[in-house]
C-alpha cells in the first residue's frame, strides 16, 4: 500500500521494479486474485502477509501497466495478462459482493489500506483506485485484443464514475459518503482528504485520461490546497506522530473544513507525509496550478534543510515517515513526469514531451525501458524546436506527440542531422507526428523535431 505511492524505482531501476512485479503475481497472488499486502525478504514462492489491502492491491494492477509500459516490447504484456486479469475480477467481485451481484464500480466493504486500518462506505481515495485500475484493465485487454473484457471493464468504469459523482461529491471535494460514520472509529465523512484524488493521479501518469470529470477534479484540488495547506504549523497538534513543528509548511492528511469531525478520526489525518504532498503537488501541475504545486514542495523541501532542530532531524536526504528513508517519499518522481509532460509507450514507441513549465527554454532528465538522456524544448520569433537526446542505451521512437504555440506551416524530424520522413496530423494545438519508419536512437545521438 505505501509503495503505490511510489514511482521512482521503476524509473532508475526498471529491472528491480519488474522484479517486485514478479513477486506480486508469482508470490503474493492469491487463487481468489487478491495479491497479499506484505511479502517477507526474501520471498518465499508463496503469499505471506495479512490480506490484501484495498489500495495496495489496485496498485499493483497499474504497477504492472506501469511497467509493461515501461518496456521496449510487449512481452510483459502478453505474459502478465492471465494475472491481472484475475487480479482485476477480484476487485470486481468484492465490488459485486456489496451490489446484490451486480458491479456498481467502488467499493464499500472493510477496505484495509495505507491509513493501517479499514475505511467503510465510500470514498474516492479507494474506489478512485479501483477506477484507475479498470482503466489500466481495459487499455490492456485492448492492446491483446480482447475486446469483450475491455467492455466489460469500460462498462463498470463508466456506472462507476457516476456513482462516485452522485454519492460523494459535495458540490467542492469528494467526500467519504458513509451514514453514520460519526459512531464508527477511524472514518472521516465530510473530511476533505489530500488522498481523495490519488486514482487521478495515477490515471494521468498512465495515460488514462480523466477518470472522473475534470471541473470536479481542478475544485477537488484547489479545495486540498484551501483547507489542507498550513503555510504555518506553528501550534498545530500533530497526532500520532510529528513530522512537521512550529514555524514549518505542510500539507495536512485531512482536514473538515465543513464541520463533522469524528470523534475518533481516521489514524493519521492530523499528520504531514512528504509522499502525499509530492503526490498532491505533481498532480496540481498536471492541472496547470504550478504556483500551488511549487509552494507544497518547497514547504517540503524546506522542513528537511539541514538544520537540526525539532520534532524531526532534517537530513535533506531522508525524509521520516514510519521510518528513515521511507518509500512513499518517492512519489517525488512523479513531479519530474508532470512538469516535463513526458509519457512514453516502449511497445509502441510512442513519446509525448509537452513540458507544464518554462515552455520557451525548458530543459529535464527522462529515463526509458533501455536509455536515459534529455528532453529540451525551444521557442523562438514563432519556432518550435524539441530534442529527444540520448546519453546512454537506445530508446525506439516510433510517434510523438508534442503542444505547439500556433498551428505550424512546416514540420521537420532529423536523427544524427539525417531527415526522417513523417506524417503530421495537428489537433486543437497537439501535434502528432508519426515516423515513416521506427527510429532508433543511440547513445549520444540526437532526435530533433523543429515545428515553423
Amino acid at each position: 500500500h505505501v509503495w503505490g505511492y511510489e514511482q521512482s524505482l521503476s524509473r532508475v531501476f526498471p529491472d528491480l521494479e519488474r522484479e517486485m512485479r514478479r513477486i506480486d503475481f508469482l508470490h503474493q497472488q492469491l487463487p481468489d486474485g487478491g495479491i497479499n499486502n506484505r511479502t517477507d525478504v526474501p520471498s518465499p514462492p508463496r503469499p505471506t502477509g495479512e490480506h490484501p489491502f484495498a489500495d495496495g492491491h489496485a496498485s499493483c494492477i497499474l504497477k504492472a501497466y506501469r511497467e509493461a509500459l515501461n518496456s521496449p516490447d510487449d512481452t510483459l504484456f502478453r505474459e502478465y495478462w492471465p494475472r491481472v486479469e484475475r487480479a482485476v475480477e477480484y476487485l470486481i467481485a468484492r465490488d459485486a459482493s456489496s451490489h446484490g451481484g451486480h458491479p456498481s464500480g467502488f467499493l464499500e466493504d472493510d477496505q484495509w489500506n495505507t491509513y493501517d486500518e479499514a475505511l467503510h462506505g465510500v470514498t474516492t481515495f479507494i474506489s478512485g483506485y479501483y477506477l484507475a485500475a479498470l482503466r489500466a484493465a481495459e487499455e490492456w485487454a485492448r492492446r491483446l485484443g480482447h475486446k469483450e473484457a475491455a467492455e466489460r471493464y469500460h462498462s463498470i468504469f463508466r456506472t462507476g464514475r457516476q456513482n462516485l459523482v452522485r454519492l460523494c461529491w459535495n458540490g467542492e471535494y469528494f467526500q467519504q459518503h458513509l451514514p453514520g460514520y460519526d459512531k464508527m472509529p477511524g472514518e472521516v465523512g465530510p473530511g476533505c482528504m489530500s488522498d481523495q484524488l490519488i486514482g487521478q493521479w495515477w490515471a494521468h501518469q498512465l495515460g488514462l485520461g480523466y477518470i472522473l470529470p475534470r471541473d470536479h477534479v481542478v475544485s477537488a484540488l484547489r479545495a486540498i490546497v484551501r483547507h489542507n495547506w498550513k503555510p504555518d504549523l506553528t501550534g498545530w497538534h500533530h497526532a500520532p506522530r510529528a513530522f512537521a513543528g512550529d514555524g514549518d509548511k505542510g500539507l495536512i492528511i485531512c482536514t473538515w473544513p465543513r464541520g463533522g469531525r469524528p470523534p475518533v478520526v481516521m489514524l493519521y489525518s492530523d499528520e504531514v507525509w512528504t509522499g502525499i504532498e509530492y503526490q498532491v503537488a505533481a498532480h496540481l501541475i498536471y492541472e496547470g496550478m504550478l504556483e500551488e504545486a511549487f509552494a507544497i514542495i518547497k514547504g517540503a523541501r524546506d522542513r528537511y534543510d539541514g538544520i537540526p532542530r525539532p520534532p524531526i532531524p532534517r537530513n535533506p536526504w531522508n525524509e521520516i515517515e514510519c521510518g528513515g528513508h521511507y518509500a512513499r517519499a518517492m512519489s517525488s518522481w512523479s513531479l519530474l513526469l508532470a512538469i516535463s509532460g513526458f509519457h512514453y509507450d516502449g511497445p509502441k514507441g510512442e513519446l509525448t514531451f509537452q513540458p507544464k513549465f518554462s515552455q520557451d527554454r525548458f530543459q529535464a532528465f527522462f529515463t526509458g525501458p533501455a536509455a536515459w538522456g534529455t528532453l529540451a524544448q525551444t521557442r523562438r520569433r514563432g519556432a518550435q524546436r524539441n530534442e529527444i537526446r540520448v546519453v546512454e542505451g537506445s530508446l525506439r521512437i516510433a510517434q510523438l506527440d508534442f503542444q505547439a504555440q500556433r498551428s505550424p506551416a512546416s514540420v521537420r524530424v532529423t536523427l544524427a542531422g539525417q531527415a526522417l520522413p513523417a506524417t503530421c496530423r495537428i489537433d486543437q494545438g497537439q501535434v502528432h507526428i508519426t515516423l515513416a519508419q521506427p527510429a532508433i536512437v543511440s547513445q549520444g545521438k540526437a532526435l530533433t523535431v523543429v515545428l515553423a
